[in-house]
């Protein structure tokens, strides 16, 4: 009778839901009837445009900033432009196209932007397009919505200390924009993690932190923002993301890392032209998410810039006892100086409670297998009043300073984020033979848990034999973190397939507790070299010396015995060398290689600490990139060996050796618009991964949650033109699969393989003068697949969400 109301009251849950997406449609298209408008976004972004024909380089402009650029055909012949480089808005970026030309650019109240001769001096002419002017409309024109370019990112902003264009890497790297989270409505970073080759997500700690894995190595706790490295107990909030730049392999003077590679958060940026929109998200299982953002300059300023952001949400999920609270909130002020200076100062605030969720668990069978339960996709072994909750507070400091008429700059980075945290979950330790299960209640409270960031580098070029450029400098990091764990009492009750038949004690306040306190220190100098061999040839070389200590305490309550893992100060020293040679302007080959360590202290196991000796890896890489369609298409492949000794696994929160993997793989890569309005981003992983152990159980065998083969595309298209009836209605779908993978390190069980398909489709309805409202409507696991995301041990089996319908409304003003 219980699961039979609790059935009921889920139906009843998504019923409401569906009605309230439909009503949402209904009412948002019944507010709008305004005439259709141009709509351009003018972002700052990055350019890397060579010189050339005048029309020609305001064709690519014009692409990459998504604007609808009018002119004379007589205006630019037989001129010349410098081309553009560097991080500019679309004003900024056009008056240095035209800059020597003798032409300037007016803007209509739509935002579209037209040519003209600058006017004699003292003087004021008054331009206008008419029919009989012999115009011509430049390609890549963006008439509603966003820009062409919605999912080919190229700004590469990690793994280099000078501004490159993805081309320019001697590496892979997968940069995922915002505007593809938008387009596929990803509720959380996991989302779009899954769309670059090689990587899968990892259990995330009962699903409240940021996990995954790349090129067959899991990150160990870590998730970069900004360039800094950063532990978290909490999600990412994806309301500030601007783009996620997964960078592939080891980048020897960042510091230390896996060397599978690192997923770095770019956030976004104050920027001197006005922008603001408000969009809310929701879908059947209860989702109910709202996000503003703003930016602009400060009473009209030409060096005063804001942005704020926030999110809220209270959501359900498909999961039984799942729950989202989350509040966000972001402040960003920026200066930008005459001679180039820059400083930019960034707070945010964030409070979290979601629901603490270990997911499913295997059960038993003969000579030490075990397989997947057979039980519903939204079953639950913990307990309703399992959770974790996070309060954090973060401060970034950034300043660029030139030395004057010398091409170098001084740049600085200060960051601290604090966190505190509790969180109280259910942890199954035995499956009986009858499917009777153990539990226990455990958790952390009190937990502070402190970063500090620093840097100070110098940037700029110069000629030594050849043209150079050179980043160097020192940084500073530092880890804090102390908390009350607490184990309570096995409790046995429930079954395999209805855990809900015995009620679980909450005995927390009673469970024996012990204290830990952990601090982490790396600092050291570091630099990045450029040399230009050739005019097509690039060399690039990385170095780095990194000091580290780390010091744990665990101190029983109870007793007052104290145990200690400490790691004494030691050093390691890093270094990479890459060549990308351009063989024709549109296709670069490229080789590198690299190594790095992660120094580690295990200190989460429940029964013991163990100090490890740092984990070492390197990586050899070899790859082409083609960048074709007049630029609008980029293509990729690489080839990768990776070797890394020391690793380790948490295997139901405990620390086991496995000695070492070997990783060896080939990966694709293709994303742009090749034609007006359609834009694609599609990828292929294919991954040979082993593991080196002395352990007979163990050696040989694949890591675990790493498949042999990923692969993703997602694409859509949106329609064009002034006069087009469907300009503004778009139209995305998208297919994931992830080969087999196993639950552990021995092989005992698998979790499959699987294929999702997701379709969604969306409208810019024009408003009020140069506003639009877009809104989105949309399937996830159409098919409706039971899947499996991760394996975090034998009683930690993450699960996919079944079918979801999902709708979003977007105000651009």
């Amino acid at each position: 009778m219980k699961n039979q109301k609790m059935a009921a009251a889920r139906i009843n849950k998504r019923r409401k839901a569906r009605q309230l997406i439909l009503s949402s449609i209904v009412l948002s298209g019944s507010l709008l009837y305004q005439p259709q408008s141009v709509f351009a976004d003018n972002a700052q972004q990055h350019y890397e445009i060579q010189q050339g024909d005048l029309a020609t380089v305001l064709n690519q402009f014009a692409s990459r900033a998504g604007i609808l650029l009018s002119a004379d055909a007589a205006l630019t012949s037989g001129k010349s432009s410098q081309g553009l480089s560097g991080d500019y808005a679309t004003e900024q970026g056009l008056n240095l196209i035209l800059a020597g030309t003798g032409l300037t650019f007016t803007k209509s109240a739509d935002n579209s932007y037209y040519l003209e001769r600058k006017p004699a001096p003292k003087q004021q002419q008054n331009f206008t397009l008419d029919d009989s002017t012999d115009s011509v409309d430049l390609d890549a024109l963006m008439v509603m919505g966003t820009p062409q370019f919605r999912y080919d990112s190229r700004e590469v902003k990690t793994g280099t200390r000078i501004a490159k264009d993805v081309t320019e890497m001697a590496r892979s790297v997968d940069i995922i924009p915002e505007q593809l989270l938008l387009d596929s409505q990803a509720r959380e970073m996991e989302d779009v993690y899954k769309m670059a080759p090689n990587v899968v997500n990892a259990d995330g700690y009962g699903g409240t932190r940021e996990d995954y894995l790349i090129r067959g190595f899991r990150r160990p706790a870590d998730i970069y923002r900004n360039g800094v490295r950063l532990k978290t107990n909490r999600r990412i909030d994806p309301a500030t993301v601007d783009n996620i730049q997964i960078i592939k392999g080891p980048v020897a003077d960042i510091g230390q890392m896996m060397p599978g590679g690192l997923v770095n958060i770019i956030t976004k940026k104050p920027q001197l032209e006005n922008e603001n929109h408000l969009s809310t998200s929701f879908d059947e299982y209860g989702q109910q998410r709202a996000v503003f953002d703003s930016t602009g300059a400060i009473a009209d300023s030409d060096n005063l810039a804001y942005r704020i952001t926030g999110s809220w949400e209270d959501s359900e999920t498909f999961r039984d006892n799942s729950d989202i609270d989350r509040r966000f909130l972001s402040s960003s002020l920026s200066w930008f100086g005459d001679e180039g200076e820059y400083i930019n100062v960034n707070y945010e605030y964030s409070k979290e409670k979601r629901s603490f969720d270990r997911g499913l668990i295997t059960v038993p069978l003969a000579n030490g297998k075990r397989k997947i339960a057979d039980v519903s996709s939204d079953t639950s072994y913990d307990a309703g009043f399992s959770f974790n909750e996070v309060e954090s507070n973060l401060v970034e400091i950034d300043t660029v300073f030139p030395i004057k008429q010398s091409g170098w700059n001084i740049e600085s980075k200060l960051f601290y984020n604090s966190e505190k945290a509790d969180d109280t979950h259910v942890e199954v330790g035995e499956v009986a033979t009858d499917g009777t299960i153990t539990r226990g209640v455990q958790g952390n409270i009190d937990r502070e848990l402190n970063t500090f960031f620093a840097r100070l580098q110098a940037r700029g070029e110069f000629d030594l034999f050849l043209p150079m450029k050179l980043v160097t400098g020192v940084e500073y990091h530092e880890q804090d973190e102390e908390w009350i764990n607490f184990a309570g009492s096995t409790q046995t009750g429930g079954t395999v397939t209805n855990p809900n038949s015995y009620n679980l004690i909450n005995d927390s306040a009673t469970a024996s507790r012990n204290h830990r306190d952990v601090n982490m220190k790396s600092y050291g100098p570091f630099a990045q070299l450029d040399m230009q061999a050739a005019d097509n040839v690039t060399i690039t070389l990385g170095f780095r010396e990194e000091f580290y200590s780390a010091d744990f305490e665990r101190r029983v309550l109870s007793s007052g015995v104290v145990t200690t893992a400490d790691t004494p100060r030691d050093s390691k020293f890093t270094k990479s060398a890459g060549i990308v040679w351009n063989i024709i302007p549109e296709v670069s080959l490229y080789t590198s290689y690299a190594d790095t360590f992660m120094a580690q202290n295990v200190y989460t196991g429940q029964q013991q600490q163990t100090a490890l000796p740092p984990q070492e890896g390197r990586q050899y890489e070899a790859g082409v990139k083609w960048s074709t369609f007049d630029d609008r298409l980029l293509l990729t492949m690489a080839y990768f060996d990776i070797k890394q000794d020391n690793v380790y696994e948490s295997v139901n929160g405990e620390a086991e050796l496995t000695g070492g993997i070997d990783t060896n793989g080939i990966e694709f890569s293709v994303a742009g618009s090749p034609v007006s309005g359609w834009n694609i981003r599609a990828s292929l992983g294919l991954l040979d991964a082993e593991i080196v152990s002395e352990d007979a159980d163990t050696d040989g065998n694949r890591p675990t949650n790493v498949p042999e083969h990923t692969a993703n595309l997602w694409t859509s298209y949106e329609f064009q033109g002034v006069d087009n009836p469907l300009s503004g209605f778009g139209i995305g779908s998208g297919i994931t699969h992830v080969g087999n993978r196993y639950g552990d390190s021995e092989h005992s069980f698998e979790l499959g393989d699987y294929t999702l398909v997701d379709a969604g489709i969306w409208y810019y309805f024009p408003t009020i003068g140069s506003s639009t409202l877009r809104v989105d409507l949309g399937v996830k696991n159409i098919t409706d697949e039971e899947y499996y995301t991760a394996s975090g041990g034998a009683y930690r089996i993450s699960v996919g969400a079944p079918r979801t319908v999902f709708a979003g409304l977007r105000l651009d003003f």
